[in-house]
């Protein structure tokens, strides 16, 4: 789903670089944030300034939005129905009576960003994400 993304990124123009960083904020609201920059109270906003987020910093998700479901959206470019993480626990197959822990890229069922850069020959770090990683 990603590498065609990837690859047109890299391809399109000479001058852009084929390193990606994506950085996530749990429970950041957008409005506020977005009236912080515009107050200047939010230093290293270059992102923001150079395109590199949509305007109204509003993160275009699925539902239901919380934690797990969200973070594994972003990771995936799937909806949580399709990657199958809907919430923080899950009921054990096994045994009706017990939950688990959801957030296990076991119980994932879509392809993370990450690993279709690293099939695409690329170096990939993913630091403390949420979801299913």
């Amino acid at each position: 789903m990603f590498q065609p993304l990837f690859e047109r990124c890299c391809l399109m123009n000479n001058l852009l670089t084929k390193k990606l960083m994506v950085l996530g904020m749990d429970a950041m609201d957008p409005r506020l944030t977005r009236k912080f920059v515009d107050m200047d109270l939010m230093p290293n906003t270059k992102m923001i300034e150079n395109g590199a987020c949509r305007q109204d910093i509003v993160l275009l998700g699925g539902q239901p939005t919380v934690t797990p479901p969200m973070w594994t959206t972003m990771s995936t470019g799937a909806y949580p129905i399709t990657h199958g993480i809907t919430c923080f626990f899950r009921q054990s197959a096994d045994y009706l009576e017990r939950t688990g822990y959801n957030l296990d890229s076991r119980n994932c069922t879509a392809e993370q960003f990450w690993n279709v850069a690293t099939e695409a020959g690329m170096k990939t770090l993913v630091y403390h994400w949420h979801g299913s990683s």
